[in-house]
């Protein structure tokens, strides 16, 4: 009660030094806001989580929109290489595999084989990526791909 009391006597003193002549629209109304609202104008308490702006992305588009549950996988896929800086070799290890399936029919009917748990084709795709020397994202990917099928 007593603070109340204090800033109710001190507001015609502050009204009073407003009104003068002495400062110009712009120091009065830095006075006003910082009387009215003192966090706003120092910005040493103004900072907080909604004032700071997150670093810009660069927005990357997907060449072709493809549609589905693969579509969604390949733009993932591609997003993920291109902010990784390693799209090429992707696309290669990638086609690797593709060729890979073409050349060994008991590799393709393996990847595609459900009465083996997914679990087993997950472990055998990974070290089969391991001994290639294929990318983190290609593994990954791959990796996801038999999990979901």
């Amino acid at each position: 009660m007593a603070m109340a009391g204090r800033l109710r006597s001190t507001l015609p003193l502050f009204q009073k030094i407003l009104r003068s002549k002495s400062f110009s629209s712009t120091q009065r109304s830095t006075i006003q806001r910082s009387v009215l609202c003192p966090t706003f104008t120092n910005p040493e308490f103004s900072k907080n989580y909604a004032s700071l702006s997150a670093p810009k992305e660069q927005k990357v588009k997907v060449p072709l929109t493809m549609f589905g549950v693969s579509g969604n996988y390949a733009s993932a896929l591609y997003l993920a290489a291109v902010k990784a800086n390693a799209l090429d070799k992707v696309e290669s290890e990638l086609l690797d595999l593709v060729e890979a399936s073409k050349k060994s029919p008991t590799f393709s009917q393996f990847m595609k084989d459900l009465s083996v748990r997914a679990d087993i084709r997950v472990k055998a795709i990974q070290e089969i990526c391991a001994e290639a020397k294929f990318s983190d994202l290609t593994k990954n990917f791959m990796g996801m791909t038999l999990l979901i099928t």
